[in-house]
């Protein structure tokens, strides 16, 4: 009797554990938590998330924290990148394309003295939780 209920615990943990190897991949996630305002870093963040987004059919959230909020604050006069584009352009093409931008509140208001009406168009105040723990959800900080 031992070893059948050994046998089944085994079978039974097995599947378990390998379950999301036999799971649709249709529901993954990316989630790209963007603390910085070094432009290297920043211009990476939203090149990676907008590739994922047009290549790989997920959803993908960009979070701005911290010094990241920067980043989408109308006011402040931004350097271009290589590829000649500022961040919030590429930001913006980012939610064109269906990429979602969430901006912490506290960060904005706490790091930056942003208020709301100083931030680009298209970028969202809440989600941040639901997007960040929702099930197969893959997280990158830059």
């Amino acid at each position: 009797m031992k070893k059948a209920f050994s046998l089944v615990l085994v079978i039974f943990l097995y599947f378990g554990l390998n379950a999301a190897a036999f799971a649709d991949d249709d529901d993954k996630k990316l989630f790209v938590n963007l603390i910085s305002d070094d432009l290297d870093r920043a211009a990476m963040a939203v090149s990676i998330s907008s590739k994922v987004l047009s290549s790989e059919d997920m959803k993908v959230t960009i979070f701005l924290s911290a010094q990241g909020v920067r980043w989408v604050d109308k006011t402040i006069p931004q350097n271009r990148y290589a590829n000649g584009k500022t961040i919030p352009e590429m930001l913006q093409a980012f939610m064109k394309s269906g990429g979602q931008v969430i901006i912490c509140k506290m960060c904005m208001e706490n790091v930056a003295g942003m208020k709301q009406n100083e931030v680009i168009d298209g970028v969202k105040f809440t989600g941040t939780l639901k997007a960040l723990f929702a099930d197969n959800t893959t997280v990158l900080t830059y």
